[in-house]
């Protein structure tokens, strides 16, 4: 057993050379660099030596490059290697004032570049941030319900959460892998670069999801398992009638509907394997391909611990807020503007929303912060969003609330599908599906419905970006209102330039 973290990630790379030297290890599906065992063990260890020595018990704090890619994976292990812990802010997704932000509170030593003989190295910050003991990374969440946050992650948690991945996952040695997804989320990171060092699995990664070329990164790169999330899954149904070379995916981090689960196994002749995650805890629950069961994120993760709170006197089946305690939590977390680290209780509000069933696997029912409170009646956008997902024509569809001075707020559906499907349409047939209450007021059909660096879908940003063009508000309203589209939402091609984030291409 390795001593420390930095002589963990030297024996993984070392035993990758030893025993795969001339097999590839990384590679960029977009650019076709590649880098063998022998390769990545020479080039990560170059980096290593070429950072400055340790002083003391002092940990550097490295600032890494945003874009995913093989610079970014072997500076990130060379940091590992050489003993420093490693900063992760998304700079191409986030708004440049947040990065600001979030660069003064964390304080990193230095931002890294590769060079030809190892790191290049960009001072940044004489007076050090004071980091937990034990962290050798991190992370700032997406910002999806708020303002981001930094995320501080011990080795343990990285060791046990990428476990959980690959045992779930059934990873092997040299299994072809491709990550999508930015490197600079928890999810990706415990689902594909730290199975990468634990299983020796060889990984692909891509500047950000692109739906129009999948299907050639899989094929060409003889892809077995992949990691998604709902967005993506809802894109490609869509898109692709098969998914070559694939032989399990799995869609983590967010509730999947039932239908569009079902929908993608009989579609594509693969299992999907949904896991349950967050960036504070890692793996809450999940499933291995056996035990998957349609419409759950599968049983508690063993050591972790799992519960509802219900209202008193509810039924033992009634649905509840989801608490989590783990051992794997994070060290702590801190809010940019606040001076102090929060250690994560125990246990931890997840703010989500979650049901068990009798078996003991977890059903998780959406956001209790996504809620539509319509003059006293509370509406969960998620059983909209399959109504309108299960209409002919539909591809997907967001639902979010608006302000209105009658009741506080109303439903509006952004959605995209057939070009000669209308909002219309879709009304008609949801008046029959669902309560008044919960019928769409306002609509946009949309080319496409942007996603962030981590594939998901901020229901916050969208309904901001969507609602500045809104009529003013009405005391009555009589009937559905179909708001103009704005100008030029910003939805990136991720083919469109190096780093852009993706969407329905």
């Amino acid at each position: 057993m390795p001593d420390s973290f930095a002589d963990f990630v030297e024996a993984c790379l070392a035993r990758r050379a030893s025993r795969q030297p001339d097999r590839i290890a990384l590679a960029d599906v977009a650019s076709g660099a590649a880098l063998d065992g022998r390769a990545l063990y020479a080039r990560v260890g170059e980096v290593a030596r070429s950072l400055p020595r340790r002083e003391g018990g002092d940990v550097p704090l490295y600032f890494l490059p945003s874009a995913n890619g093989l610079d970014k994976v072997v500076l990130w292990l060379g940091a590992w290697m050489a003993g420093a812990a490693v900063l992760n802010i998304d700079t191409e997704f986030l708004p440049s004032d947040v990065v600001r932000t979030l660069l003064a509170a964390a304080r990193p030593t230095a931002v890294l570049s590769l060079g030809p003989g190892g790191a290049d190295y960009l001072p940044l910050s004489e007076r050090r941030s004071a980091l937990p003991a034990g962290t050798v990374q991190v992370n700032c969440t997406s910002g999806t319900t708020g303002m981001p946050k930094l995320v501080y992650q011990s080795a343990a948690a990285l060791r046990h959460n990428g476990e959980v991945s690959a045992r779930l996952m059934a990873l092997d040695e040299g299994e072809p892998c491709l990550e999508v997804r930015g490197m600079n989320w928890y999810s990706a990171q415990i689902l594909s670069l730290m199975p990468f060092l634990l299983r020796d699995t060889q990984l692909h990664v891509a500047a950000g999801f692109s739906a129009s070329r999948l299907t050639g990164w899989l094929a060409d790169r003889g892809i077995r398992f992949m990691p998604m999330v709902p967005s993506m899954v809802r894109i490609m149904l869509g898109m692709a009638d098969a998914l070559p070379s694939l032989t399990r995916l799995s869609c983590s981090s967010s509730e999947l509907a039932a239908d569009i689960w079902e929908h993608a196994e009989q579609a594509w002749q693969v299992p999907l394997i949904n896991l349950y995650g967050s960036s504070e805890l890692g793996w809450m629950c999940g499933s291995n391909a056996a035990c998957r069961q349609v419409g759950r994120v599968g049983f508690p993760i063993e050591g972790v611990g799992v519960e509802l709170a219900r209202p008193a006197g509810a039924a033992p089946d009634a649905p509840g807020r989801i608490l989590v305690s783990s051992p794997y939590a994070a060290l702590a977390t801190r809010l940019v503007h606040e001076n102090a680290l929060r250690p994560c209780p125990a246990p931890v509000d997840t703010q989500d929303v979650g049901r068990f069933d009798a078996s003991g696997r977890l059903t998780v029912l959406g956001r209790a912060d996504d809620m539509i409170l319509r003059g006293g009646v509370n509406i969960h956008p998620g059983e909209i969003e399959r109504q309108v997902e299960g209409m002919a024509g539909v591809r997907q569809a967001v639902v979010f609330g608006v302000e209105d001075a009658t009741y506080g707020a109303v439903v509006g559906c952004a959605f995209t599908g057939t070009p000669g499907l209308q909002a219309n349409d879709l009304a008609i047939q949801l008046a029959t599906r669902l309560p008044p209450a919960w019928q769409p007021v306002y609509w946009w059909k949309l080319e496409s419905i942007p996603l962030g660096a981590n594939g998901k879908v901020s229901r916050r940003l969208l309904r901001q970006q969507l609602t500045e063009s809104l009529p003013p508000p009405l005391a009555l309203r009589s009937g559905r209102r179909n708001a103009a589209r704005p100008p030029a939402l910003p939805c990136a091609r991720s083919d469109a330039r190096p780093g852009a984030r993706g969407t329905a291409d």
